[in-house]
């Protein structure tokens, strides 16, 4: 029988823990292109280069001899979670690790994954992530009172603009390199204009105004973006860039950056199936998505709704709901007998939204909550998105490990559960962190606004 840590029972899914850790390849260096499938870093952008300096043998040893590594490796080959705790014990403690990730930078920049084939295990600080880690830091100041995590989404931002390129744009991956992106533009302009509206700082504003501008002249004539992006190919999450141009207009009321984002979204929606299917929303082509970028497609088409033509506002919203709830029918229906906990879901969907993974994606189920809390919330849908994204948090609490003496670990939340599954394997990145802080954070807004509760 499956049971959480404590000995409470819980449905936990067969294929958690039918299989060892398969071994893997390490073969990271610093400052060059990262590539966000398996959590490895190489020198060329599309891919993985077998001309790293770290053998094979040597990543085994990172992962397997730490006693820390270990535990949860054992742990998790057990197939035991734990029992939640209190939902603000858990955000603590991912807030406290996300405060640990930026320290260790030595920058002002956040350490984009703690991993376990690493070398010291903490990574280079990611731009792209740091720069939508902003407002999360800014919420939670506003949450609890404590300032410091304000100042720190404040150096955060002046980091990002130490960096930012002569073009207006941020560079790919993870470090510091000259190679321009339009998605970590995009991610960072959500930091500098959230800053912006916190602050009424003018550098702020006028670096995401330059970033702005650079993604419009990068960008196709339908909408889309085929250069200086990851693989060198269109994507549908990207509809995150287009989230960021409206920021933009909102703040400056330019409208030739609404133009652009609407564009985008007209091309991403014809993308979609009447199923809510998007294509091309995997990192590479052939590819089947995770719920990851799944669920970046839904959000920044999400988060444009309010900005768009009424006519293609109604569309998206139709669209992502229906996938959304084909997502809510695949989780719910994973469960044993109707009074179980669901387990968690797959980390790729097919066209079909089945999957043959034998592993969660942690990052894509914090933001697969964060949709349903938000159509729930803003437009309106049923109390079964609702129901589960409760569900959906509550498990990913029972994923957090709380009493780790690693600090790369506690607090953290993995790329995969288990460890070893298919989505930044053996690492816990900073940006499952600030999604699910993000979900708990929205979860108790909800929750507070039901009871009556002033926030």
């Amino acid at each position: 029988m499956n049971v959480y840590e404590n000995g409470a029972p819980m449905n936990v899914p067969r294929f958690y823990h039918l299989t060892p850790p398969p071994e893997p390849l390490y073969l990271g260096v610093p400052g060059l292109f990262h590539c966000p499938v398996c959590n490895y870093l190489s020198t060329k952008q599309e891919g993985h280069s077998t001309e790293m300096p770290f053998s094979r043998l040597r990543a085994v040893h990172h992962i397997y001899t730490a006693p820390t590594h270990l535990q949860v490796i054992l742990r998790q080959m057990r197939g035991r979670l734990r029992v939640p705790g209190e939902p603000r014990e858990h955000l603590s403690a991912v807030m406290d690790w996300l405060r640990r990730a930026q320290d260790v930078s030595g920058t002002g920049g956040v350490a984009g994954s703690y991993s376990f084939s690493y070398s010291g295990g903490w990574m280079p600080p990611y731009p792209e992530t740091t720069g939508y880690i902003i407002p999360t830091f800014i919420e939670y100041a506003r949450l609890t009172g404590e300032r410091d995590f304000f100042d720190r989404a404040v150096r955060m931002g002046e980091w990002e603009m130490s960096i930012q390129l002569p073009g207006g744009g941020l560079n790919e991956g993870m470090g510091i390199n000259d190679v321009p992106s339009v998605f970590v533009s995009g991610q960072v302009i959500l930091g500098w204009t959230a800053l912006y509206r916190e602050t009424k700082r003018k550098d702020f504003l006028e670096a995401a105004v330059r970033a702005a501008d650079w993604l419009l002249s990068v960008q196709d004539d339908d909408g889309k973006w085929c250069r200086y992006t990851f693989c060198n190919i269109p994507h549908t999450y990207y509809s995150r860039v287009a989230w960021s141009l409206i920021e933009v207009y909102r703040i400056t009321g330019e409208k030739r950056y609404l133009d652009a984002a609407e564009a985008n979204a007209r091309w991403t929606i014809a993308q979609a199936g009447k199923n809510g299917w998007f294509e091309k929303a995997s990192f590479r082509e052939g590819d089947l998505p995770f719920t990851h970028t799944i669920a970046y497609t839904m959000r920044g088409l999400l988060e444009s709704v309010s900005a768009l033509p009424e006519e293609l506002g109604d569309e998206v919203l139709r669209t992502v709901g229906t996938g959304a709830e084909r997502i809510l029918m695949l989780f719910e229906r994973g469960k044993k007998d109707p009074k179980a906990m669901p387990p968690l879901p797959p980390g790729r969907l097919d066209s079909r939204w089945r999957s043959d993974d034998s592993y969660s994606c942690l990052t894509g189920n914090a933001q697969t909550a964060l949709i349903w809390l938000k159509l729930y919330r803003d437009h309106g849908f049923d109390a079964r998105y609702l129901n589960g994204a409760l569900k959906m948090v509550e498990l990913l609490e029972s994923t957090q490990i709380l009493d780790s003496s690693n600090p790369g670990i506690r607090g953290g939340i993995a790329g995969s559960y288990p460890v070893w599954g298919g989505y930044i394997r053996y690492g816990f990145p900073n940006w499952a962190a600030k999604f699910y802080a993000d979900a708990e954070m929205l979860l108790e807004a909800t929750m507070k606004e039901l009871e009556g509760v002033s926030p």
